[in-house]
């Protein structure tokens, strides 16, 4: 397959792909307080209940100021709650609220529905592409690691 048939370049196509469904992810996830910046703190807190947050940094992958001010937003919206561990004053443990429960009750319904209409539309070979992608992903994370978000 020729640049031209493929409509462009590989590294647009996947800057576009993001951007379309960043949009998609974003606009059906407005009824649950969160867009598609930051929906997965809610699911990664929730399936992490009192998790802290240095290894909350580590699961996500993510620069510490920008998953601060993700908490502190989810915070504020009531979906998260930060409290200082007992047993360790300086660190601080992250749980949903009862309300961010149930909001993380819809929103990884809609990212399952919306993970296996992806997943469909790559059949018949869905998992070795998904797979190829993560391993280009992770070649390029490892080859730039201090560019990591």
């Amino acid at each position: 397959m020729t640049q031209t048939d493929s409509g462009g370049d590989f590294a647009q196509q996947i800057a576009l792909l993001n951007l379309v469904i960043t949009t998609q992810i974003t606009q059906n996830l407005a009824p649950y307080e969160v867009n598609a910046s930051n929906y997965f703190y809610v699911m990664k807190v929730g399936k992490n209940p009192g998790i802290s947050k240095s290894d909350f940094n580590n699961l996500v992958h993510l620069n510490h100021s920008t998953i601060t001010r993700a908490i502190n937003q989810l915070s504020k919206k009531g979906l998260i709650e930060q409290s200082i561990d007992p047993d360790d004053k300086r660190s601080t443990k992250l749980f949903l609220t009862d309300k961010g429960m149930r909001l993380n009750r819809g929103i990884e319904q809609y990212m399952q529905q919306l993970n296996r209409k992806l997943m469909d539309r790559l059949a018949p070979n869905s998992d070795e592409t998904l797979a190829k992608l993560v391993k280009l992903r992770q070649s390029i994370e490892s080859d730039h690691p201090e560019q990591e978000n």
